[in-house]
């Protein structure tokens, strides 16, 4: 089983560190950076081997920053540009963004090899 966990950075409730947990071990994470009403998501990373965790991990966060009243999304990640373009994001110079609940709503990988 797979388990999102967030742990606020710093006791900045702003800034929130989310590792993928599978069999008690972190395979992946990503950073969670709110400021109003806006979320960002940045730093993220997992096992090459692990690649489905991305999209988890970007919608835990998301899911975390509208509990916190966010209502936009953005995210920056070179490496996992491939999985970023199937989610239901927009792509505007090397970012990418959307209303949280667009996002949420997404799929990337149903029915296709993201591997």
């Amino acid at each position: 089983m797979i388990f999102f966990k967030p742990t606020v950075q710093n006791g900045d409730d702003k800034r929130i560190l989310f590792q993928a947990i599978e069999n008690e071990a972190s395979c992946g994470s990503c950073v969670l950076e709110i400021n109003g009403d806006k979320a960002e998501v940045f730093s993220v990373n997992c096992d090459k081997d692990k690649l489905y965790l991305v999209e988890g991990l970007i919608k835990s966060a998301f899911n975390y920053a509208a509990l916190k009243n966010c209502y936009m999304g953005y995210c920056k990640s070179e490496e996992f540009t491939d999985i970023l373009d199937k989610l239901n994001l927009i792509k505007a110079d090397g970012l990418y963004f959307n209303d949280i609940p667009s996002i949420l709503s997404g799929n990337c990988c149903k029915g296709k090899d993201i591997i």
